[in-house]
């Protein structure tokens, strides 16, 4: 038990970095699409933390993990539509990649740490919960991962060529 507390109380804390973080790139960011990009990350990372507390709460009082049924984010559902818009980046869109790489980088540290979590995990509910949450930061990932290659120009968006050098499409 005292592995999963220790396991819980990290989970909270990275949720509530990631939210403070994800509040900080909203404020700081110019870009109307990234600002509300980064809002509705930090209300998932709220919605995390919130799980995460409510399984520690139950743990310490010596009850079974809550049943948690974790609805499909507002990330989740417009990923794949976010940049139906082509729009060009300016000097606004780089300060935008460094914050954006800062959050793929806390998004890859979560999932790396709740899938190694599972491994001291054992009540299948708990496990339901941990593989659901990974879900919703692999969803993060992927949407911060478009951008940045949107912004970069890469030719890339959600991992699938958009276009090759010789102009034709992908």
């Amino acid at each position: 038990m005292e592995k999963v507390v220790e396991i819980l109380k990290t989970a909270i804390n990275i949720e509530k970095n990631g939210l403070i973080k994800y509040i900080d790139f909203a404020i700081k960011t110019n870009d109307l699409m990234g600002k509300n990009m980064f809002l509705r990350l930090a209300k998932d990372e709220y919605l995390h933390g919130e799980i995460f507390e409510k399984q520690l709460d139950a743990i310490l009082c010596n009850r079974p993990w809550v049943c948690e049924t974790i609805p499909e984010s507002i990330i989740e559902r417009i990923a794949p539509k976010i940049r139906e818009t082509d729009k060009t980046k300016g000097e606004e869109g780089m300060d935008e990649l460094s914050a954006l790489k800062t959050a793929l980088e806390l998004e890859k540290k979560s999932i790396e740490f709740y899938t190694e979590s599972k491994k001291y995990i054992n009540d299948p509910e708990a496990i339901k919960i941990f593989n659901r949450i990974i879900e919703m930061e692999e969803s993060h990932y992927d949407l911060i991962q478009a951008e940045i290659d949107h912004i970069e120009r890469t030719g890339f968006w959600f991992g699938i060529r958009e276009f090759s050098m010789e102009g034709e499409r992908g």
